[in-house]
């Protein structure tokens, strides 16, 4: 019982932003269009997750936190650091944004416009528990347990050739289209607010538990992700589905309980996803405006930012699930800079093999990058 208790921790936090809705856009568009063919990049993109989690947490223990660096290390490129770091926020909120709207939409019956308006309806659970921290963990935790039961019992309900997944996990393969779904996964996979949230939050946390827990969380987190696209392929594959309809595809297929479980799961991951990023948030805001900031007054902000741009290409006819895929996208064109920067500073504290892991992993997600503009 011990040993399990020493797995909750700061990557329980953090592994949250894993599950969070571009993760679903991400691996519900490459599901539902191209299959299992990117199942391939889950699994890559999970490997890289934890182990640039495990070097942003050790640079928190070792040096400090991410934006703390910044500030002591980098002070006069301060003007261009700070924009990647909004478009980062922004682009976080408005995953978390878009899966909000749609799971309202679906369970409530709402129209998007509607929905976009209760869509704030995080910002005061925020408010609610922001100085609970033991109310806030558990409530995470619970989120997270739940979306993680929800997709296992939707695995057993679409039924799934696991000689076929089995076959994807390690072929390799990218058809024509495909390029911005892969590094959409990418960005919502490997997150920069993620990295910098767990290098701050790791700080005085023993070296050996920090590997276990991230290793043991991000994993588990993985695995969903995985589940997901699974998900979609078995149930949606070959069809144009938008995230917002998923659950009337779901119903006529496999009952409504197959419908009930998706819609639920999402705003569960909304809402968890939300806590998660607008701790991130309020640290990036302090870095901004040398302001101590509340993570509900950063989501409050990112949020107004968000939601006329949002409610317009709504109202334009824009699908919901293509401005996740795009927010993700957006964010795994700032990932390099973060990766970068965390394999510098952790250099000294790495083996040959460990440092040589970092560069690869750096290379892929610039390559990528390149390969989808």
């Amino acid at each position: 019982m011990r040993g399990l208790l020493r797995l909750i921790g700061p990557a329980t936090i953090v592994s949250v932003a894993y599950i969070d809705p571009g993760n679903w856009g991400a691996n519900i568009a490459a599901g539902s269009r191209f299959g299992l063919d990117l199942l391939w990049v889950v699994w890559l993109s999970g490997a890289m997750a934890i182990y640039f989690q495990y070097l942003a947490g050790l640079l928190g223990i070792k040096e400090g936190g991410l934006l703390e660096l910044f500030e002591t290390r980098l002070k006069r490129f301060k003007p261009a650091l700070a924009p990647p770091l909004v478009a980062v926020v922004l682009a976080t909120d408005m995953a978390e944004y878009m899966g909000l709207i749609i799971a309202l939409h679906i369970l409530l019956g709402l129209g998007f416009a509607e929905a976009a308006l209760l869509g704030f309806v995080d910002v005061a659970l925020l408010a609610l528990i922001a100085d609970r921290r033991g109310l806030y963990s558990a409530v995470i935790g619970g989120m997270v347990a739940a979306v993680g039961l929800s997709f296992l019992a939707e695995l057993a309900i679409v039924g799934v050739n696991w000689g076929e997944v089995l076959k994807h996990s390690v072929t390799p393969q990218l058809d024509n289209g495909a390029g911005v779904v892969a590094a959409a996964i990418l960005g919502a996979t490997v997150m920069p607010h993620a990295l910098i949230l767990h290098s701050h939050l790791a700080k005085g946390l023993p070296r050996r538990w920090h590997r276990d827990q991230t290793v043991a969380n991000l994993a588990g987190a993985s695995l969903i992700n995985a589940a997901i696209q699974i998900t979609a392929a078995a149930a949606l594959g070959g069809r144009e589905v938008d995230l917002a309809a998923v659950p009337n595809v779901l119903a006529p297929l496999y009952g409504p309980a197959s419908a009930v479980l998706f819609s639920t799961a999402l705003l569960l991951s909304s809402l968890s996803a939300s806590a998660v990023s607008a701790e991130a948030g309020a640290l990036a805001a302090r870095y901004i405006t040398g302001r101590r900031l509340e993570k509900w007054q950063t989501r409050l902000a990112a949020r107004a930012v968000n939601a006329l741009p949002a409610a317009a290409a709504l109202a334009a006819g824009a699908s919901p699930l293509d401005l996740l895929v795009y927010s993700q996208y957006a964010l795994s064109l700032t990932l390099p800079l973060y990766l970068a920067l965390i394999t510098a500073w952790t250099w000294k504290h790495l083996a040959p093999a460990g440092r040589a892991a970092a560069l690869a992993a750096t290379a892929a997600a610039i390559a990528l990058d390149l390969y989808s503009l």
